[in-house]
């Protein structure tokens, strides 16, 4: 039995995360021992900053598939109530109404992400 691929996109997530754990750990030995920390105070934040990144990347991408999902899930719906329902007038209706709030949740996930800068 063949294990199930891992999606690129937690692929990102986890060795992002990986790296960014690996450092800490990293600088509490040193620190541990004495040793010089100075280089941890660039590496510790940008490796952070990347999994943050990738985090919000992975959040976006998954809501904008969610919202192609639940249109693709609205259109079999409309299908099926099409072939049961004639009513031309309640199916633009409703054809208009999944329109909108499909591309309402596809601009939203394709908003850039505002980042507060300290």
């Amino acid at each position: 039995m063949r294990a199930k691929k891992r999606e690129f996109k937690k692929k990102v997530v986890l060795s992002t995360g990986s790296i960014f754990v690996c450092t800490c750990i990293v600088a509490l030995i040193f620190s541990w021992n004495e040793k010089p920390t100075e280089v941890f105070t660039y590496i510790i934040p940008t490796a952070g900053g990347v999994f943050g990144a990738a985090v919000i990347w992975y959040l976006k991408a998954v809501q904008l598939e969610n919202g192609i999902k639940i249109q693709l899930g609205m259109i079999k719906k409309l299908i099926d109530m099409g072939e049961e329902n004639p009513a031309e007038e309640i199916k633009e209706r409703t054809i208009q109404k999944m329109k909108d709030k499909t591309e309402a949740l596809i601009d939203e996930a394709l908003e850039p992400t505002e980042i507060q800068n300290f």
